[in-house]
């Protein structure tokens, strides 16, 4: 399941947890203030809280749905944890020459360290992603002096480069996000390389 997905998910159950919620209560303030006739009857008739006591396998039955209610938490906390973000990359092509491995952080690094030193950068990230295959994600803070032809040009060609080679992959997909800064006029812009 993907970070995207997880949030959708995460969303939608969320909002209709507070719904239901925010409608349980509204019912319960309306039947305490005596919305539905007399203000001072308990909320549930005298034979639904004598059910409990009737039934033996009532509480059974309880302590089965907060188990299945922990377990769906205990699920959605571990969905949390997850992660589409890469540690580190193995570019070993031959066994007999040994394993390589880069450090996904070390890149991302880097690649934040080049485009910072551009003039007119405010500040970069940049993130490794496994979406269906590697991509690298940059995202670049522009001052309002920038100039966003000239950096996105040399992010493209430089940048992106490097970071290509490094893994060895001429063919890794990489986002480029230009964020101008807030006294910019002009919109955000993505570049797809």
């Amino acid at each position: 399941m993907t970070s995207a997905r997880v949030n959708g998910v995460n969303r939608t159950v969320l909002a209709l947890l507070g719904l239901l919620l925010l409608a349980a209560g509204g019912l319960g303030l309306a039947l305490g203030f005596g919305a539905f006739g007399d203000g001072n009857q308990p909320l549930l008739p005298q034979a639904v809280r004598d059910f409990a006591d009737d039934q033996a396998w009532f509480w059974w039955a309880v302590a089965g749905g907060c188990l299945l209610l922990a377990l769906l938490g205990l699920r959605w906390l571990l969905a949390q944890l997850h992660t589409d973000r890469v540690g580190r990359l193995d570019l070993t092509t031959d066994d007999r020459d040994g394993l390589t491995t880069v450090h996904a952080g070390a890149l991302t690094d880097a690649v934040e360290a080049e485009a910072e030193s551009l003039r007119g950068v405010a500040g970069a990230s940049a993130r490794l992603l496994d979406q269906r295959g590697r991509r690298l994600t940059v995202a670049v803070d522009l001052a309002d002096h920038a100039d966003i032809a000239e950096i996105r040009r040399i992010l493209e060609d430089r940048i992106v480069g490097h970071a290509r080679q490094t893994i060895d992959d001429p063919d890794l997909p990489v986002d480029v996000e230009l964020r101008p800064g807030k006294a910019r006029t002009s919109s955000r812009g993505v570049s797809r390389s």
